[in-house]
């Protein structure tokens, strides 16, 4: 199984296909197998990257504070795509791994060719707001991730059984939860700035939510208003993770982005950089 040594630690990796690098991220509670049916069918398509973040999946332990667990992931994220010679991608994002894409993308602008950010919105600081109570519900609810994995496989089955490709994977996931590494994530989102920088991004952004929380889609639609450059796209019966309820809609959807933005043009310009010697 393909590892590579980055940034103080050990990060697992599938590299597949060619072309137009892709960069799957997963969020702070899954692996790379949440992009599976993405990598089946943008492989033939395109060089398509997933990889586990530090702290999850088969790569290594979160061993770093959590105030610094963000900008260590968006460090290993470089350090990865340097080791693949990777020196522009576009790069799809879930839920809180849009976190560290969109700060990736702030600071290091001339690696990202365009960006989508899947089932993401910004977070309501309960700390603004002054609540104990809520904050003490919060930490408790963390900590019930303690509990046996079995205990809340029924509800989860309750909960996608009209979708169950997403079902099997978001089962799998949690069959094999790292959950002390997956609430030092949980903490580093919560006491951290995560969205501040997002709002200057200056690249392409597509942002997409499913329809069938409702909650969920308007906290979407406020968050896609903020970026200075994005499009929000919206799935028909489908919710997180909207790419694996609806993976075909999502998958022509993400397809049809790309030709629009022209991103072939993109590598094709820097494939000529590269021939003629210059960076």
């Amino acid at each position: 199984m393909p590892h590579v040594d980055v940034n103080g630690t050990t990060l697992y990796y599938e590299m597949s296909g060619s072309g137009l690098p892709i960069v799957f991220i997963h969020d702070y509670s899954t692996s790379h197998h949440l992009f599976e049916p993405q990598a089946e069918y943008f492989s033939k398509r395109a060089k398509v990257i997933v990889y586990d973040l530090r702290g999850n999946g088969q790569s290594g332990k979160m061993n770093v504070e959590i105030n610094r667990i963000v900008d260590t992931q968006v460090e290993d994220l470089r350090g990865l795509l340097d080791e693949l010679e990777v020196k522009r991608a576009v790069i799809v994002a879930c839920s809180s791994g849009a976190v560290l894409a969109q700060k990736f993308a702030y600071l290091f602008p001339e690696r990202v060719i365009t960006m989508a950010l899947v089932d993401s919105y910004f977070q309501e600081d309960c700390r603004a707001k002054g609540s104990k109570v809520i904050e003490a519900l919060q930490l408790c609810a963390l900590f019930s991730y303690y509990l046996p994995p079995e205990m809340f496989i029924r509800s989860l089955r309750v909960t996608y059984n009209k979708w169950l490709l997403a079902y099997h994977i978001l089962r799998k996931e949690l069959l094999h939860k790292r959950t002390t590494e997956w609430i030092k994530q949980r903490l580093a989102l919560k006491y951290s700035d995560s969205y501040g920088f997002a709002l200057r991004l200056q690249i392409p952004v597509l942002v997409v939510a499913g329809n069938h929380n409702a909650r969920v889609l308007e906290q979407v639609k406020k968050t896609a208003a903020k970026y200075p450059q994005a499009r929000l796209a919206i799935i028909d019966n489908a919710m997180y993770p909207s790419h694996l309820c609806q993976p075909h809609q999502f998958n022509q959807l993400l397809l049809n982005y790309l030709k629009e933005q022209n991103v072939e043009q993109c590598i094709d310009e820097l494939n000529h950089c590269r021939s003629n010697g210059s960076e």
